[in-house]
Formats: C-alpha cells, sequence, structure tokens
C-alpha cells in the first residue's frame, strides 16, 4: 500500500513538470541522527520530468537559529564561485557528480554539538524555487563502563560504576545479576555530569551485600541510537568483611571468670585476717594456686581469640590491597613530550620510554644540568594514577611539577635544577628521599622496587607513590598549589648508575582482585 501510494505521488509530480515545468523535493520522514564527531549526510533529493543541466542548477543549504539564517552552502552553477559561512569552511561538500540525478543532498563533515537543528534545503530551476526542512540531531557512545571497589558500606562492597562521552545527557545505568536481571539493592547515588566538550559523563554506586549473587553487570543504555555498553565482574567471598562467631561468648565468659577470681579472692583474703598463721600459710598457697589457675584459663582464651585475631590482620590486608586496587582504576594515558625534555635524552617512537644518548670517545655524555622529560597531559583537578617501570636503576626521581616550573625548565634549556613547583620521590643509593624537605624514607630492601606507581589525587592534594610490584604504599605527599600538574622523569646522576636501563612508562588496565565473568 505505501509503494502504491509513493508511486502515485511520483507519476502525478511527474505529470506537473511536463505541464508547468515545474519539480519537487522527497521531504525526510524523520530527524536525521548523525554520530557526534563523524561525517553525516543531510538528504535532499530532486523529483523532475528530465535531467537539469548542472549549469542552470541553484543550491542553497542554510541553517537557521533563534537570531540568524547562516549561509552553510550556496552553489550557482559549475561556472560560478560558491560561496558558504566561514564557520562551515572545508566542513561541508555536494554530491557534484550526481546533480543531474537530482541529488542535492549536503555531506557535513566531523559534526558538533553546535551542528544540531533545522537545516534548509532550496533548489531552484530557472524561476520556479522549492524548499524542504531537515532536522538534524547528534548522538555519541560513550566508553566502556568502568566498575571501581570503593570503601567497606556496613557488611557489604560499596562499587561505582562509571563511563564518560555520552550523548544526549538521557543514557540508562543499569546494575544488573549474572542472570541478566536488575539487582535487587537499592542504588545510593546516581550522577550525570555535563563535560568540557558537551558530552556526559554518567556513574552511579550501589553496595552488594553478601549472601547474594556475586555476579555484577553495570550496563549503559543509549535510547537514542538503540545501542548499550557493559561491563561484567564477580566478587570473591573473601572480599566481604566478617566477624568471629565466637567472640561474644568469649568476652562474656572471661569477665564472669574474671569476677569469681575477683569474689573469690576478696572472701579468702578477709578469712585469712581472723584466722591463725598456720592457717594463713595454707591459705595463702591456695590462693596462689586459685590466681594461678585463673591465669592459665585466661590464657586458654586468649588463644581461643587467636583466630579472631589473625582474621582482623587479614581484613587489614585486604583494604590495604583495596586502596592500591582503587588507585589503578583512575590509570591515565601518559606519553612524554619530545619538546620538553633535556637534549641529552632519548625518547623511544611511541613516546612511552627514555634513555640516555649513547657515549662515545668524540661527545661523552655528561647529562648536565638537569636530565629530565615531562608529559604531555596535564591534569587540573580528579584523580589520575601511572606507573614507570624503574629496572635495576638506582638513581631516578619521579612526580608531578606545575605548568609554571615545566615552561621554565625549558626556558632555562635543562641547565638547572627544578625549583619550586615540585612533588617528588628520589631514589639513591642510601635510599628514598622527598624532593620538599629531603626527608629519608624507610625502604623495605627484602622487596624489589622496579616498579612505581603514582596516584595524583587533587580533590584531597596529595600525590602517593606505590610499589606496584608487589601493591604497597611507599610514601603520600601533600600538595599545595591549584595549577595544572604535568608528570615528569628524571635520571638525577645518571651516568654515575651502574645499570642504564631506560625508564618507561607502562599502560596498566582496570584492576584485578576483581575477576572478569
Amino acid at each position: 500500500m505505501c509503494f502504491s501510494a509513493t508511486a502515485v505521488f511520483i507519476w502525478t509530480v511527474l505529470q506537473i513538470s511536463q505541464v508547468a515545468g515545474h519539480f519537487a523535493i522527497i521531504p525526510p520522514k524523520n530527524p536525521v541522527i548523525g554520530f557526534l564527531g563523524e561525517d553525516v549526510i543531510l538528504p535532499c533529493q530532486l523529483i523532475t520530468a528530465s535531467n537539469p543541466e548542472s549549469a542552470s542548477i541553484r543550491v542553497q543549504w542554510t541553517f537557521s537559529t533563534f537570531s540568524e539564517k547562516i549561509d552553510v552552502k550556496s552553489y550557482y552553477g559549475a561556472k560560478k564561485e560558491e560561496t558558504q559561512d566561514r564557520r562551515y569552511q572545508n566542513r561541508t561538500e555536494l554530491f557534484y557528480t550526481e546533480l543531474r540525478t537530482g541529488n542535492m543532498s549536503l555531506k557535513l563533515k566531523n559534526s558538533r554539538l553546535s551542528d544540531q537543528g533545522k537545516y534548509s534545503c532550496t533548489i531552484t530551476l530557472g524561476k520556479w524555487p522549492e524548499e524542504v526542512d531537515v532536522e538534524l540531531k547528534l548522538a555519541a557512545n560513550g566508553v566502556e563502563p568502568t566498575i571501581s571497589l570503593e570503601l567497606y558500606q556496613d557488611w557489604g562492597i560499596g562499587l561505582t560504576c562509571s563511563s564518560q562521552g555520552w550523548y544526549p545527557r538521557s543514557p540508562v545505568l543499569l546494575w544488573m545479576n549474572s542472570e541478566e536481571r536488575n539487582r535487587t539493592e537499592k542504588v545510593e547515588s546516581s550522577k550525570t555530569e555535563q563535560e568540557p566538550g558537551g558530552t556526559f559523563r554518567v556513574s552511579s554506586s550501589i553496595t552488594i551485600e553478601p549472601g547474594g549473587d556475586n555476579g555484577v553487570s553495570c550496563k549503559i543504555i543509549n535510547s537514542v541510537l538503540q545501542s548499550e555498553s557493559e561491563s561484567r565482574i564477580l566478587i570473591s567471598d573473601v572480599f566481604y568483611p566478617t566477624t568471629n562467631p565466637w567472640l561474644p561468648p568469649f568476652i562474656i565468659i572471661l569477665l564472669i571468670d574474671l569476677c569469681l577470681v575477683a569474689f573469690v579472692a576478696y572472701k579468702l583474703i578477709e578469712s585469712y585476717q581472723n584466722i591463725s598463721p598456720s592457717v594463713k600459710k595454707k591459705n595463702v598457697i591456695q590462693i596462689e594456686r586459685l590466681h594461678l589457675e585463673g591465669a592459665i584459663e585466661m590464657n586458654r582464651h586468649t588463644r581461643q581469640a587467636g583466630g579472631f585475631e589473625e582474621q582482623k590482620q587479614l581484613i587489614d590486608r585486604v583494604k590495604v590491597e583495596l586502596d592500591f586496587r582503587r588507585a589503578q582504576s583512575y590509570a591515565a594515558a601518559v606519553t612524554l613530550d619530545p619538546d620538553h625534555k633535556h637534549p641529552e635524552l632519548i625518547i623511544s617512537e611511541d613516546q612511552k620510554k627514555i634513555r640516555l644518548q649513547p657515549s662515545t670517545a668524540e661527545k661523552p655524555v655528561t647529562c648536565s644540568g638537569t636530565p629530565v622529560v615531562v608529559g604531555k597531559e596535564g591534569y587540573e583537578a580528579g584523580k589520575h594514577y601511572w606507573e614507570v617501570k624503574v629496572g635495576g636503576r638506582l638513581d631516578w626521581e619521579l612526580g608531578v611539577l606545575t605548568q609554571v616550573a615545566r615552561d621554565k625548565v625549558r626556558k632555562e634549556k635543562f641547565s638547572g635544577p627544578l625549583g619550586e613547583g615540585c612533588w617528588a620521590l628520589r631514589s639513591s643509593r642510601e635510599g628514598f628521599f622527598t624532593r620538599q624537605d629531603g626527608e629519608k624514607i624507610k625502604k623495605r630492601d627484602v622487596v624489589p622496587h622496579k616498579m612505581i606507581g603514582m596516584f595524583l589525587d587533587q580533590e584531597e592534594g596529595k600525590i602517593t607513590f606505590y610499589n606496584a610490584y608487589v601493591g604497597f604504599m611507599i610514601h603520600s605527599i601533600p600538595i599545595q598549589s591549584n595549577e595544572r600538574l604535568h608528570p615528569f622523569l628524571s635520571f638525577v646522576q645518571a651516568a654515575e648508575d651502574a645499570d642504564q636501563s631506560p625508564l618507561e612508562l607502562i599502560h596498566c588496565r582496570a584492576p584485578v582482585p576483581l575477576k572478569a565473568l
């Protein structure tokens, strides 16, 4: 039925064209949906009885706002110059080879959020103009959601799911179990925040209680594009906080025993004051025996409570590891900046690794000044984590510096030392030191420090250094600055180090112990 109606419409238009020299444009039935940042085609199909000459066609695409009508693209024939607003230069294109067949569609490149709205396609053949409106809507799918562990909440584990780069504002975030059903736990918080580029970041928090389904899925749905993105994890029972069931009875029994011992001792002492010396001596022996029995009983209960202490120590170790894994969940991609490095340092092609230039007899490497290289990325807010492989090197320095300090070092051509605006951990043969006050930090020599993790928390104003090889914290340094901060790597006294291994930025993913389904 729809095909017959369309055929009748086209036949009617062709008959009108033959009589009056008129033509028509097929209007789009629905708004055009495009992917943000990609090319979009706005349709405009001409229907006429005969193919027009391209030289006689005039095509004008305009974009209407509340205050103005913008010339997106105007074509006046093959031999005349086209016009367009400067905001659309190098971003629009007509299908010139298909104009004779009636295809007047416009290709809009690298679409932006400001491109959304109503466009008009006006076609003029001779003295006959015709116009049709085309509405453009844009949408974007965000990155794959990330599930991170937060602190313990009562007897459960707090989880947060977040993802960025979504458009429009209405993505739906769902918490699901291993059977693809909505979880029964109450969502504690849910936020949608606009990012600087206009897209949106969504996040949601939930507490998973023990004894339920340990399979957790975070699914985000874009209703405009009818698409979804999902991440799954599996939580082991060992990570739920527990308590020793024997602890309350043990405390009650211990208090009763202590009260009995104290009462008996009091009665014996009271009787001792009124009996003969020989009986006193006998009672003293009996009192000592009772005290000894009480001590033995208390020692026995203490040994029973040993299991509770061991379990408490296990929970403390799990909390330490959760802090490290939570820091890793904020992993950031850091690359080295060739424009901000010491002239005697060489950066690899992937901009992840630095080493010293080879030393020759004609040109020995002295590495004077500050052998440092700064990261391209700078951070003004939020939380960011990255790792550097130092291998067996003893002399290195890792940390962050301000934009001002970064520009100053480059201006001085790395000839002087790093000054104010620098927070770092320095390693030498004598141990670990902080840059600010030269404080020596206790170093666990039994554990190799081959991989150093750095967690920059600009919300709390500090940078924490981890031994990423085994997952424990080395030291935390407070930062008092609101400036943009850049990661940096330095060899310190590189030429004197026996191990000449390079320093390498390591790409780290979202951490385990969460086990993927």
